[in-house]
């Protein structure tokens, strides 16, 4: 779906959820202009068409006790990609999964609370059948993280 289905309400929308998604809809209506009858269709359009695909708190990892971020870097047999890329989601500690190209054929971002559960992830992870060669990238500090997408 284009963004040039999307009016500047639609927009506008888009952009204060993904500020503050705790807001009523009279606090959104307020803000963007229209009344919260109307926000809150438009919002539920905008779910219905795939543009939103979920409202979700975004809780501080550290504070829950997960220190510990590390990229992993893994070369896979293709025949077997779609097993791995399985038993890979089957892993709380597992945050993310990419498949990317060049050198390696899969990224994992993984939440760990220390270094200890990063090994044990790490065994976990070699273990699977059809993941040939890992690499391992400990994530020291976070620079920019940013989940907001406006068209």
């Amino acid at each position: 779906m284009s963004s040039t289905a999307l009016d500047e309400v639609d927009l506008k929308l888009l952009e204060i959820l993904q500020e503050n998604a705790d807001l009523t809809y009279a606090e959104i209506a307020k803000k963007v202009g229209v009344s919260p009858s109307t926000a809150y269709m438009r919002i539920k359009r905008l779910k219905e068409r795939g543009f939103i695909k979920k409202i979700v708190a975004v809780v501080n990892p550290e504070l829950l006790g997960f220190r510990l971020k590390a990229l992993i870097f893994m070369s896979i047999d293709v025949k077997k990609f779609a097993k791995v890329v399985e038993a890979l989601s089957g892993i709380p500690q597992v945050q993310d999964i990419y498949d990317v190209t060049g050198e390696w054929t899969l990224v994992c971002s993984l939440l760990v609370q220390d270094h200890t559960e990063l090994s044990k992830v790490l065994d976990q992870i070699g273990s699977v059948d059809g993941v040939l060669n890992t690499s391992t990238l400990i994530v020291l500090r976070t620079i920019k993280e940013n989940k907001v997408v406006l068209p």
